[in-house]
């Protein structure tokens, strides 16, 4: 009988499980200040209930060639039903998006030239 305790093979399946499970998956329930949401990253927020998430994405029924990337809130039933959309008339056209927080807490959303898509302006 072969120990999976001493079993290299086994040790190392558990370690590639652990891994996957704390790096694969980006989802987090919140965003605070100074931390941000990277479209290249594939980051997005997770409701506690994990029926809603915000990240960004691309439209799934697009003919045009360029990217056109928004900011959004969505179901994660099949198929994914977007309810909100931050940049709805100011779509980032790459993949370099930034979601960030500032100190007063404004959301704000900006491209890799640090031009501005949306803002929450708090007072």
């Amino acid at each position: 009988m072969i120990s999976s305790v001493n079993n290299p093979y086994i040790i190392s399946l558990y370690t590639l499980i652990l891994v996957c499970c704390c790096y694969c998956s980006s989802a987090k329930d919140n965003i605070t200040t100074g931390e941000s949401m990277n479209d290249g990253r594939d980051d997005y927020l997770e409701s506690p209930e994990k029926m809603f998430q915000m990240g960004f994405f691309q439209p799934q029924k697009t003919s045009e060639v360029s990217l056109r990337r928004y900011v959004g809130i969505w179901y994660t039933m099949d198929p994914k039903i977007v309810v909100w959309v931050a940049n709805r008339d100011n779509p980032v056209m790459d993949s370099s998006g930034l979601l960030t927080v500032s100190e007063d807490g404004s959301a704000k959303l900006i491209d890799g030239k640090e031009a501005e898509y949306f803002s929450t302006h708090t007072i």
